[in-house]
């Protein structure tokens, strides 16, 4: 059993309705047309969101909790709800350190750029943060983001480790991990300000053993009840603080872009890299080579890339016959400046006799070994200017990817965004690129993939020309679902479902109808009003 309070009673703020405060609030990074919204709540305070949502329970009112509006599901767009956005819940509270590690609670406002800002002189810093950096912590717990360093460091959900939640009816349910644990087949039990009690199930599907998965709500056994709430995508309530796990900044990063001659070349270096930092870390071996993140890019990213000037405008060279791409990053465990790493370099390539064993000449072994040393573009450990470009590379191939897609829907407005989010092992995952590229080309599509090669989580996106061959991109992501599935796989592994009609027939084949309709019972039991997010994870 565990106890919601009631906070002290505060004046509600404002209800905004007018046009222009509404409109910047109507839409999120999905591409899909802008809602509407009966109005639009910024709470100062976790005291003021709980005095609304104590208030207009009276009248009925629908809440879409809102954070930096970031989803690819169209989570974050309203359909007539009031948008309580948790934007100005912006405090980070004093670090707690312990052995093993350090902890910090946040409002659910703050940005990840800010926080990794913040922890940064500290020596901390918050690992299994998404690509996009101006996501806010509430809505990277409500989808259990993932990112491309999630191949060392796993999804949010390991790194949460208490969440503060208003319910329904505005009281405040504050969770530590440990505090409630369930059965599969059993219940929470949840007391109410009011003496009321809310007994909510445990779901009982079982999820294959993968890193990344954010298909609707969690299930294990025993439950935890903080993961009950985490990626749930704001149906079950709004998420106003989070209490994270801290991880020791790195003693030195580099980052590194490779182009290669075809996917085929790109698979093997990226295997290899990907082999030796999972074996290094098996048997505890600091020096690695300790890769963190490896990211993929097809031929039609980097041609994105080149028309656009990207690469050209850091100074990154993408030569012509470049086919594909890998961009890593690597963890040094111990201080390295530039003119030791450039040491360690000469000395791999001059042959001598004695070259140090450190994380830096391991991975230039594995390059040489692949002959990409010569297609490398190298972000060295002091040169963080460089290492931003090369990230900042690959963070506008989506960006890229959307303008694209603006400019054809001006033709035709059917136009839109159809895109996959799918995980397998990674013993499959070569055969699922030749599965993307294969249903893409079989309907004629244009297509682009790109995505974290790491961990067999790729984003294999349908460029539609026009309305019919968005049709086509949608049968081409549901064929991908299903040979996903059939190979253990999930085809939601990161963005979630959100109001997508693609997505949530995908969450309903990766795990039946009977789980749904698990899923509905527990948001009822939990939601009682269904007040929150109507639409998101399944349809209303």
């Amino acid at each position: 059993m565990v106890t919601a309070e009631r906070l002290p009673a505060v004046t509600p703020p404002p209800i905004r309705r007018a046009a222009e405060a509404l409109e910047p609030y109507l839409e999120d990074a999905s591409g899909e047309p802008p809602g509407h919204a009966a109005g639009l709540v910024r709470a100062a305070s976790e005291a003021e969101a709980a005095a609304f949502l104590r208030d207009s329970r009276q009248v009925g009112s629908k809440i879409l909790p809102q954070a930096a509006r970031s989803s690819l599901t169209g989570g974050a767009i309203p359909h007539g709800e009031v948008v309580v956005c948790v934007e100005l819940l912006q405090q980070i509270g004093r670090i707690e350190r312990r052995s093993g590690g350090a902890r910090v609670a946040c409002g659910s406002g703050v940005r990840l750029s800010d926080l990794q800002s913040w922890l940064a002189p500290q020596g901390l810093y918050f690992p299994p943060v998404p690509t996009y950096q101006q996501a806010m912590l509430g809505g990277t717990v409500s989808t259990n983001a993932g990112g491309p360093a999630s191949f060392k460091y796993g999804v949010t959900r390991q790194w949460v480790h208490g969440l503060r939640v208003l319910l329904f009816n505005g009281d405040l349910l504050c969770l530590e991990r440990g505090q409630a644990l369930a059965g599969r087949g059993d219940s929470f039990r949840i007391r109410l300000a009011d003496g009321d009690e809310l007994s909510v199930p445990v779901p009982d599907h079982r999820l294959p053993d993968l890193n990344k998965i954010s298909a609707g709500y969690y299930a294990a056994d025993p439950l935890d009840l903080v993961d009950l709430f985490i990626g749930s995508e704001g149906t079950l309530g709004l998420i106003t603080g989070v209490t994270l796990e801290l991880a020791p900044l790195p003693p030195a990063l580099v980052t590194g872009l490779v182009h290669c001659a075809d996917d085929g070349a790109a698979f093997e270096l990226g295997a290899a890299l990907r082999n030796a930092a999972a074996a290094a870390r098996e048997r505890g071996d600091c020096v690695g080579p300790d890769v963190r993140a490896i990211e993929w890019l097809d031929a039609r990213c980097l041609e994105l890339l080149r028309r656009h000037g990207d690469a050209r405008s850091r100074r990154v060279n993408l030569p012509g016959d470049a086919r594909a791409a890998l961009l890593f990053e690597m963890e040094l465990h111990q201080a390295t400046d530039d003119e030791r790493a450039q040491e360690l370099l000469a000395a791999l390539l001059e042959g001598r006799g004695s070259v140090p064993d450190h994380g830096l000449t391991r991975l230039f072994r594995i390059l040489r070994d692949h002959d990409a040393l010569d297609r490398l573009e190298f972000a060295f450990p002091e040169d963080q200017r460089r290492q931003r470009a090369l990230g900042e590379l690959r963070e506008a191939v989506p960006h890229r990817a959307g303008e694209l897609l603006a400019r054809r829907r001006l033709s035709d407005p059917g136009v839109r965004k159809v895109g996959g989010d799918l995980i397998v092992p990674f013993e499959h995952l070569r055969e699922a690129l030749e599965l993307y590229a294969d249903g893409f080309a079989r309907r004629g599509l244009e297509f682009a993939v790109w995505g974290h090669f790491a961990d067999g989580n790729l984003h294999p996106n349908a460029l539609p020309r026009n309305a019919e061959e968005v049709a086509l991109g949608i049968a081409a992501q549901l064929e991908f679902a299903d040979e996903v599935i059939r190979r253990g796989g999930c085809p939601l592994s990161e963005h979630g479902v959100g109001r997508s009609p693609l997505k949530q027939e995908m969450l309903r084949r990766f795990l039946g109808n009977a789980a749904v309709a698990r899923m509905r019972r527990i948001k009822k039991a939990i939601d009682p009003d269904s007040r929150f997010a109507p639409g998101v994870l399944f349809p209303a």
